[in-house]
């Protein structure tokens, strides 16, 4: 017998979605560091060029002039946070998956810290996508509060 316990299927779920997210922030961790040395202006310019999009749209001047200013320090703070953050998913993701309570705990308020955020953002905004990101959040929440309370504490005084 395996000496972790099998989690149920939404928290197998919700392990997937973090390791998912996570593995999407290490790919822009390493799009950022490959940025390196370039000019990022002429690099969005060549792609705007390249899918048709007016160069002299208000919206992509002012993209343009917001890039132009990222440079090589800004780049590698970008990516080193973004490391990080992965790193949090990736420890959240593994521990669900082992069905470690720890895990439950940290994945709770990792994902309920964003969203008074999320709901200022929706207030100052409203997009289809910011709300099917509150939506899938509070979800994830509200899911591992009710299976944290469902479920009784270890015996041993262990973490777990």
């Amino acid at each position: 017998m395996s000496k972790f316990p099998r989690p149920p299927v939404g928290i197998v779920l919700i392990a997937l979605f973090k390791l998912t997210k996570g593995g999407l922030l290490v790919a822009l961790a390493i799009g950022a560091l490959n940025l390196l040395d370039k000019d990022v202006g002429e690099l969005f310019s060549f792609w705007i060029t390249r899918l048709h999009i007016d160069l002299e749209n208000r919206f992509v001047q002012s993209m343009l002039a917001s890039i132009n200013l990222v440079d090589n320090r800004m780049l590698e703070e970008i990516s080193a946070v973004t490391f990080g953050f992965a790193g949090l998913l990736f420890v959240e993701g593994v521990g669900l998956f082992l069905a470690q309570r720890w895990a439950e705990y940290m994945t709770v308020f990792e994902t309920g810290l964003f969203i008074p955020l999320e709901i200022f953002e929706l207030a100052r905004h409203a997009t289809g996508t910011k709300v099917v990101i509150l939506t899938v959040n509070c979800a994830v929440v509200a899911y591992l509060l009710w299976a944290l309370v469902r479920k009784p504490p270890a015996k041993d005084k262990s973490l777990r």
